[in-house]
């Protein structure tokens, strides 16, 4: 078998292949044997016809196409095991180029992705915008203590006011007619709180149990129900009690039933330590996110357009089921901020371009340093699983799949990766937002490992939360922020022109 690569551009070569007679009937002889099993011939129990009476039966070249299939994927394999500098992605595209005398020559062309010339990954020193423990930390988190276990209770004769909890039934219509959503019973309302829309809290103000109000509002244009969208509507109320709230203090009392302390100061001592903790995790990825950035900005990396386009693919899908899954489809998200879905995919696209680039350099880094998973790392790993969950390893591993061992070992590459980086970079605190902690904020690259079979994992920048509504006269926020976790795998597929 013989091969030679030729360049098409930087993202894309041809291989071009020649199988000598032998190496042709190797290869038919092997297409036989897969394939044997499918041909159904008078006189011969099925997978047991001889491939003479085959090719008599179904003429000569009733393997060829198997046979150069065959073929193909030796040359494929052979040129990319002895070319570690390249990477095949997509599906390659085989042709034949001539079949004479039994020799056989063809041509692949496959997108590959090169790897980038690294640029300086250790001994760097980046800045970054690094989260500072502030005591008033622990005294806001008392305080939503405080505030979550803060309870109401009814007064008689109350008039209401803003602060206090008003316990309503209402009806919403509009036009005259009730609509979807627009109606409650024993609705505990917090006057003040911009729950609802418009001036609907206002408008029962002043008011006293036993009393009906009716409330005008206009639903805001941009409204998430498209039905009720600007429209003008009516709700009928009535106000069952007004309700005061008790706000407990924030001492011994409280300490011992919201966290099982003696007393306060055992209390916040445990506030402290956990906020402490949470500041030093989010420092460590902001630590590992400048580091990643600045190698990222000094390396030439070339990608192909598809590759990119397949990380946004991937980017949009997982946008799509956060969506879906907070009950909303992607067409009406688009709509509810004012774009369309492709507009929204293009925004996306720099996010894209930027966690492709990522996975390109840390698998070029794990190359470099022969970073590797070793049968002591899994099994150390797995054990540790199998200790938080009460089991033995041996029944631990009962319900492991091949999936989950690469997810696993490709967790303990990332970390592995992440520790090489972190210990041979300086990361400095900066607080004006300059140097490589503002390209930090802005890029916010994402993570990825590399194994040796291209499994990789990669952290992305793509959770969108929307928040919806409970009733009609409520509002709709959406918002969106970053959370890790993809993986997945290369697969290559020959065809023949």
């Amino acid at each position: 078998m013989k091969y030679t690569i030729n360049n098409i551009d930087k993202t894309k070569i041809e291989i071009e292949f020649e199988a000598d007679a032998n190496d042709f009937e190797e290869a038919t002889q092997r297409a036989y044997e897969r394939t044997k099993g499918k041909y159904d011939i008078q006189g011969f129990r099925k997978g047991k016809v001889p491939r003479r009476v085959i090719e008599r039966t179904y003429g000569e070249g009733v393997f060829f196409e198997d046979a150069f299939a065959d073929v193909a994927d030796q040359a494929f394999q052979m040129a990319f095991n002895e070319h570690t500098e390249l990477r095949p992605f997509g599906e390659p595209n085989l042709e034949l180029i001539s079949f004479v005398e039994k020799v056989l020559k063809g041509k692949i062309t496959t997108l590959v992705i090169p790897q980038p010339k690294l640029g300086k990954y250790t001994g760097l020193t980046v800045s970054a915008i690094l989260n500072e423990f502030d005591p008033q930390m622990v005294e806001d988190e008392l305080k939503h203590a405080q505030t979550h276990h803060t309870h109401s209770h009814p007064v008689e004769n109350k008039v209401s006011a803003l602060g206090d909890i008003v316990v309503i039934d209402f009806v919403g219509s509009t036009d005259g007619v009730e609509f979807e959503g627009g109606k409650a019973t024993d609705y505990e309302l917090e006057l003040g709180s911009h729950s609802f829309i418009d001036t609907f809290e206002d408008q029962l103000v002043g008011h006293k149990a036993g009393e009906h109000v009716t409330v005008k509002v206009k639903f805001p244009d941009n409204y998430g129900a498209p039905a009720l969208a600007g429209k003008q509507a009516v709700f009928e109320c009535d106000v069952k009690s007004v309700n005061e709230n008790h706000i407990p203090e924030i001492n011994d009392e409280l300490a011992k039933h919201v966290a099982n302390f003696d007393t306060l100061e055992e209390w916040k001592k445990d506030v402290e330590a956990q906020i402490r903790h949470e500041i030093d995790h989010k420092n460590q990825t902001i630590k590992e996110d400048a580091i990643i950035a600045k190698i990222i900005d000094d390396s030439e990396i070339e990608l192909p357009k598809e590759y990119v386009d397949e990380q946004l693919d991937m980017v949009m899908r997982d946008l799509t089921h956060r969506l879906a899954y907070q009950g909303m489809r992607i067409e009406d998200y688009a709509n509810y901020i004012g774009t369309t879905v492709e507009e929204l995919r293009e925004q996306r696209r720099d996010d894209a371009k930027r966690i492709a680039e990522t996975k390109s350099v840390l698998e070029a880094i794990v190359r470099a340093e022969k970073l590797d998973v070793t049968e002591e790392d899994l099994e150390a790993q797995i054990a540790e699983m199998a200790n938080a969950t009460g089991q033995s390893v041996a029944e631990y591993k009962k319900h492991l799949d091949q999936r989950q061992l690469s997810y696993i070992e490709s967790d303990i590459l990332m970390r592995k990766l992440m520790n090489f980086l972190t210990t041979n970079n300086t990361v400095i605190a900066s607080k004006d937002g300059e140097g490589e902690a503002k390209k930090t904020a802005k890029k916010a690259p994402a993570k990825a490992s590399a194994t040796k079979t291209e499994k990789t994992t990669t952290k992305t920048s793509a959770k969108t939360t929307t928040k919806t509504t409970k009733t009609a006269t409520k509002k709709t926020e959406t918002k969106s922020d970053a959370e890790p976790a993809k993986k997945r795998t290369c697969t290559r597929k020959t065809t023949t022109k």
